[in-house]
């Protein structure tokens, strides 16, 4: 099969690599989100090393393989941002399942292993789906190991049944009286105090989720990527208040190409863990959902991240496809 790399050009090859991304990924990627994130990201990259000579910085570059017609069938990926872990680049390929074994790959891997050379790269970061074989032993025979599972959770909502619902109601209503927690949304509280206060909740909590690395994005980029998102909706931003401080928070995301809701993040302060807090926003969170008509809600966790898996495992989340982080050391 006969097939050309080149840089991605940009808007030409959106509709394309969506196309690709969307055979990859769980829910579909579209043309508009594509768009809403390179106007986020700077077109310009600017690499450097910090004080121990650590790759530092921000860079990223795509390219795309055309098969004989002119089609894309291939897409790689190769990035960090500012707040990366240092030394580390993240780069992803995807090859169209019916255009595998012709040498895409290989191809696509061989671009962006030279730039992560050029780069200077410490460490070389891949995800790869742990229901392909195939691809685990691609990144194997390259010197990758799994570093980490991250595993994909899902709960049909159709299946969710009124004693249920009446259960999430009495233990949300048990955990307010218990620990003087109120449940409200961050449409409730407007203004740039509450988003300020959401953002030092995240900023604090993060690093305590299993397998998070390097810093968590200041509040500028945060608040770029989350709150002025075009499809951001406050009212599913499911908050666990102490008087008006943000104890607790499920940040879910509407899909409504599968009708459905992404549970972005989970967090509870932690001066506020083993009091049911989290279980009961997790809660709050598919009642929601099913209220609204959404079919299912989809999450991921870290294997590593027992007590949260514990609690979407208690609540009727059950285990799907998921991904793992393949790593490479370039520099020991």
């Amino acid at each position: 099969m006969s097939f050309v790399i080149r840089t991605m050009k940009v808007p030409d090859d959106y509709e394309g690599v969506a196309r690709l991304m969307s055979l990859h990924y769980s829910e579909p990627m579209t043309v508009e989100r594509l768009q809403e994130e390179d106007a986020n990201i700077p077109l310009i990259g600017s690499l450097s090393r910090d004080d121990d000579g650590r790759l530092a910085g921000h860079d990223r570059i795509r390219y795309v393989a055309l098969d004989g017609k002119g089609q894309i069938a291939g897409y790689g990926i190769a990035w960090r941002a500012p707040w990366s872990p240092a030394g580390t680049l993240f780069c992803n390929i995807i090859v169209d399942p019916a255009k595998r074994r012709s040498g895409i790959g290989g191809a696509i891997y061989e671009t962006l292993e030279a730039y992560v050379q050029k780069a200077g790269a410490d460490c070389v970061v891949y995800d790869v789906r742990d229901s392909e074989p195939d691809s685990l032993r691609f990144a194997e025979v390259r010197g990758f190991a799994v570093e980490r599972h991250r595993f994909e959770s899902l709960i049909e909502l159709e299946r969710y049944s009124f004693d249920e619902a009446e259960s999430a109601a009495a233990a949300v209503t048990a955990v307010s009286v218990e620990n003087g927690i109120r449940f409200a949304t961050l449409a409730e509280l407007p203004g740039e105090e509450a988003e300020r206060a959401l953002y030092e909740l995240y900023r604090q909590t993060n690093p305590d989720i299993p397998g998070a690395e390097g810093e968590f994005m200041w509040y500028s980029e945060w608040r770029k990527w989350a709150v002025d998102r075009k499809d951001f909706d406050p009212s599913l931003v499911l908050l666990a208040l102490d008087g008006l401080r943000p104890v607790g928070a499920v940040e879910l995301i509407a899909i409504p190409a599968t009708q459905s809701l992404y549970n972005e993040y989970t967090c509870v302060d932690r001066d506020y863990r083993s009091r049911g807090v989290a279980t009961a926003l997790k809660r709050r969170s598919i009642e929601v959902a099913r209220q609204r008509g959404y079919r299912y809600i989809r999450t991921h966790n870290d294997s590593l991240n027992a007590p949260m898996l514990a609690i979407n495992r208690k609540l009727g989340y059950k285990p799907v496809p998921g991904f793992y982080k393949m790593v490479r050391n370039v520099r020991k």
